[in-house]
């Protein structure tokens, strides 16, 4: 039994059953294996009785057809693909009704052009055939990336550096491909990366297909960026470090989270703490229990097998690339017994704009008091992005009768009647913008896990306010060389937090 985190925003909910502001958290995501021959339930518990919601029945392999690991069950009532896909666009369309009815236009032309794109991509997945030709006729790949397409920094780099150093160094006909796992479709996906960031389909398929389609292909450079949330995770490290070894092809591992040193990508135990990377005993009993969202698809491997299958990986790499020194401490705790080839590639962070710096100076010369304002920047819905030090915080603030607010520049847990507001999803462009408009005094970077770079950070870096984060991983790094850091540790309390923070709330930051 697996308890599910009520994490998603469901104003439309909310509005159709006349329910409290409060209750529009309501919404979850489940996204995990269930063993072969088992079934799905979704029940809820009430005063000792079970209340079966739904019930997801395993498909049979029809007779004479090898059976296929599917990751998640698939619902009986399914009659097409298309109708499944008809379903996707559904979805997206009343999701994006959902942003304007709860008033979040910043964020909708974003969500709403981002979310149709995705389903488009999956709708001509199922009416478009793959690639007929076979790898071994086609032309050898120059570098196939492998990486998931959850958003984040990961993707971040992938389609904004990444993609665009490989096309120049392969040349005017280069053939980079991109190797990524659908959650929606729950197939992988291979594309080619095309200039101006525009794919076109090569194959799909299941685990299977995906091996047969790896082993007859010419490569010669494989970049791991990300692969969280691919089911076979595991299985496809081995199949690269075989692949490279086999053909002499050339292996580049990123460091974007902590993955490759265990299945908690961001280090956090079982209770949502940083473990610290503790002994191998004490990382199995935490992943024993452990029910974080993707922890569970692969905890059955166990530590000792992870760390095995990833370090031949690690050691086959010809390059290990990290984005901050604190990961090179990290794997060599993991992996004491590997010299690594580690190259530090700290990620590009564009300047502000002139326009942006007269904006900023005109606010600073105007500016003549503190507002109490504390800015977090980003989406704060997870526990590793800091949700319960920000709840903490804002109820601090509110039981104190302190004159201060917490304004999220982007999103995070509705809390009525408290001093809390976020602004929604926003692009890059518009940070500045919203930084002056709601008069942020301070910064305070949430996240409770170690990060292997911050994007925000370093975009924080530029606005030269004062930044509050905890002393650890690329943060630690930051908040050592930044001149206006504020160093909090994972140990303090909501009032101690707010006491570190009070200074530039009540006096002017310059």
């Amino acid at each position: 039994m697996q308890d599910l985190a009520f994490n998603r925003d469901r104003p439309d909910v909310v509005g159709e059953l006349g329910l409290s502001p409060a209750s529009q958290r309501c919404g979850f995501f489940y996204y995990a294996a269930v063993p072969e021959g088992q079934v799905l339930e979704l029940c809820a518990h009430t005063d000792g009785a079970c209340l079966i919601l739904h019930r997801w029945a395993d498909v049979s392999t029809p007779p004479g057809q090898a059976s296929d690991p599917t990751p998640t069950p698939t619902p009986t009532p399914l009659p097409t693909r298309l109708h499944q896909h008809l379903r996707t666009w559904r979805y997206f369309l009343g999701r994006s009704w959902s942003l304007l009815r709860s008033g979040q236009w910043r964020g909708f032309k974003e969500r709403a052009t981002r979310h149709a794109r995705s389903a488009w991509q999956v709708a001509q997945l199922a009416l478009k055939p793959a690639a007929a030709a076979q790898p071994e006729t086609m032309p050898p790949w120059d570098c196939l990336v492998v990486d998931h397409d959850l958003g984040g920094g990961a993707n971040q780099y992938r389609r904004h550096q990444l993609a665009q150093e490989l096309l120049a160094a392969s040349g005017q006909d280069s053939r980079v491909a991109l190797l990524t796992f659908s959650v929606l479709t729950l197939q992988y996906v291979v594309y080619r990366i095309l200039p101006e960031q525009r794919q076109e389909l090569v194959t799909r398929g299941t685990w299977s297909q995906l091996q047969a389609w790896l082993q007859r292909s010419r490569i010669a450079h494989i970049f791991y960026n990300n692969a969280v949330s691919f089911p076979q995770a595991l299985p496809l490290v081995q199949a690269v470090q075989t692949y490279c070894q086999q053909h002499a092809c050339r292996l580049t591992v990123a460091m974007h989270d902590y993955f490759p040193i265990c299945p908690s990508q961001h280090l956090l135990q079982a209770e949502g703490r940083y473990c610290q990377l503790p002994d191998t005993a004490t990382c199995q009993a935490c992943l024993a229990r452990s029910e974080q969202a993707m922890v569970t698809l692969y905890r059955h491997h166990g530590i000792e097998a992870w760390r095995a299958v990833w370090g031949q990986l690690l050691a086959t790499a010809d390059e290990v690339r990290i984005f901050d020194p604190s990961a090179q401490a990290a794997l060599q705790r993991a992996y004491p017994d590997l010299t690594l080839p580690l190259s530090l590639r700290p990620h590009a962070v564009a300047s502000l704009s002139q326009a942006e710096q007269d904006q900023l100076h005109a606010w600073q010369a105007q500016k003549k008091r503190p507002s109490g304002r504390i800015g977090i920047v980003g989406s704060i819905t997870s526990a590793y992005k800091g949700e319960q030090p920000v709840s903490d915080l804002v109820r601090s603030i509110a039981h104190g009768g302190h004159p201060y607010e917490v304004v999220v520049l982007g999103e995070c847990a509705a809390m009525p009647g408290l001093p809390l507001r976020s602004t929604g999803p926003y692009r890059a462009s518009e940070l500045t913008a919203l930084i002056i408009q709601h008069d942020i005094d301070i910064f305070f970077f949430s996240s409770v896990g170690p990060e292997t770079f911050s994007y925000v950070l370093h975009e924080l870096e530029r606005y030269q306010l004062p930044v509050a984060a905890f002393d650890l991983g690329a943060q630690a790094t930051f908040l050592a060389r930044y001149p206006q850091s504020i160093c909090l540790a994972l140990t303090d309390s909501a009032e101690q937090v707010l006491q570190k923070l009070e200074p530039y709330l009540r006096s002017p930051t310059h």
